[in-house]
């Protein structure tokens, strides 16, 4: 393995450690007290009562929304479905628990449709409508947001934010990023500390670019082989160098526009 790039890698991204002998529960309940000071200081540094964040039936969304509330800050969250959702009832349990302050329900099909319509000229992609599903959720949390004098919370992972497995401008756009940090392991820890519904912590992840359940397996395990990599393990030289590829690849979603002062993005 190149230990050189790891090292780099896992310097940039700057996943927390576990203290010796620490285990991954108490590991859990320190992570969320991190992420609550976190998003305390943040609002009381920009003068806001809380923050709004989509609710999309996920451990993420679940996990971040539970942060915000623990936190004793103001809480909005938002349903974005895209028609008839199939994890609707997921949503709706974790609303139950988190207890928002403010909980609104928005149907995107229209938008989204009409987008994707006005530029049908054109050719399509199998992330077409998914990218553009995100860009107006991120529309609506941001309008919401300006209404209610709020931030907006994102719920990004670290596998996420390795890979740029991410809309850019879409479910990447956000205020402030409280789980940017954290191991899709830790998340769930978090949510079970949390009481999550099963459902919720037994759903397997996928990129939630595009809706089928044929990359729920190559997702699920990536996040898991990207976890062992940023912790400093050895991984097969095949996972190493995927992860490298799709690392360096979205290496412009982890940075503002570029501009002429900036040299990031070449060698």
């Amino acid at each position: 393995m190149n230990k050189i790039k790891q090292q780099q890698i896992m310097n940039e991204i700057g996943i927390p450690c576990p203290l010796e002998n620490e285990s991954d529960q108490k590991y859990a309940i320190r992570m969320i007290e991190e992420a609550c000071t976190f998003l305390k200081n943040y609002a009381k540094h920009t003068g806001k009562k809380g923050y709004v964040c989509h609710l999309s039936g996920g451990v993420d969304t679940f996990v971040t929304s539970m942060l915000i509330k623990k936190a004793g800050l103001y809480l909005i969250n938002l349903s974005l479905p895209f028609g008839i959702k199939p994890d609707m009832a997921d949503v709706q349990l974790a609303k139950n628990i988190i207890k928002p302050d403010v909980f609104k329900t928005y149907d995107i099909m229209g938008p989204v449709i009409e987008s994707i319509e006005l530029l049908r000229d054109l050719p399509p992609s199998k992330v077409d409508i998914g990218n553009t599903k995100a860009r107006i959720r991120m529309t609506v949390v941001y309008r919401v947001a300006e209404v209610y004098d709020v931030l907006v919370a994102g719920a990004t992972n670290v596998s996420e934010l390795t890979l740029g497995m991410v809309t850019k401008y879409g479910d990447d756009a956000s205020d402030i990023q409280p789980i940017a940090g954290l191991s899709k392991g830790i998340i769930y820890e978090m949510a079970k500390i949390f009481g999550a519904p099963q459902s919720i912590i037994d759903k397997m992840s996928t990129t939630g670019t595009w809706d089928n359940e044929a990359n729920q397996k190559e997702v699920t395990e990536i996040n898991h082989q990207v976890c062992m990599y940023l912790r400093g393990d050895d991984i097969s030289e095949e996972y190493e160098n995927e992860i490298v590829d799709l690392y360096t690849r979205s290496e412009h979603k982890r940075h503002s526009p570029v501009t002429p002062k900036d040299a990031w993005w070449f060698e």
